[in-house]
């Protein structure tokens, strides 16, 4: 029986070629996919007014993409509990949406991490004083990049 002999060589750079190719293929596409998505101060105000449900909760429903909140500016009145819910529909970047004045009884940072597409959080709160109270991402500067919006309490 005859053996045949495989030149080393060759035989590492056939298995590492394709990772090589993998990982730069990994690392030029996350810059490109993490950039996708518009940033948020390119962006038109979208503006809501919170519904009441039966019980007598405003309820708030708000996308987080990446770089922007949807909508933008939410109304809702003093002295009413609100329930928030969170879509979170980027994939690759973390995101939050935070909103504080304890002054007025709001209290809210609900975040989720990488990997988040599809996620949903709740946070409820009873806005005490009217106002305009700025909520934004507090992830890497995100707020800076526009990721930011108007909470009016009338």
């Amino acid at each position: 029986m005859s053996r045949v002999q495989v030149d080393p060589g060759l035989s590492r750079a056939c298995i590492f070629l394709p990772a090589r190719r993998l990982a730069l293929l990994v690392l030029f596409s996350f810059p490109l996919l993490n950039g996708c998505g518009t940033s948020g101060s390119k962006l038109s105000v979208s503006e809501m007014t919170a519904r009441t449900n039966a019980e007598g909760v405003q309820v708030v429903e708000v996308d987080v993409h990446s770089f922007y909140f949807k909508p933008s500016r939410i109304i809702v009145e003093s002295g009413k509990p609100v329930e928030l819910t969170l879509h979170f529909k980027s994939l690759f970047v973390p995101h939050n949406f935070t909103c504080m004045d304890g002054d007025a009884g709001i209290s809210v940072s609900r975040g989720a991490g990488f990997l988040s597409f599809h996620r949903t959080k709740h946070a409820r709160f009873t806005p005490a004083k009217p106002g305009e109270y700025e909520f934004f991402c507090h992830v890497d500067g995100h707020a800076k990049k526009g990721m930011k919006g108007t909470l009016v309490v009338r």
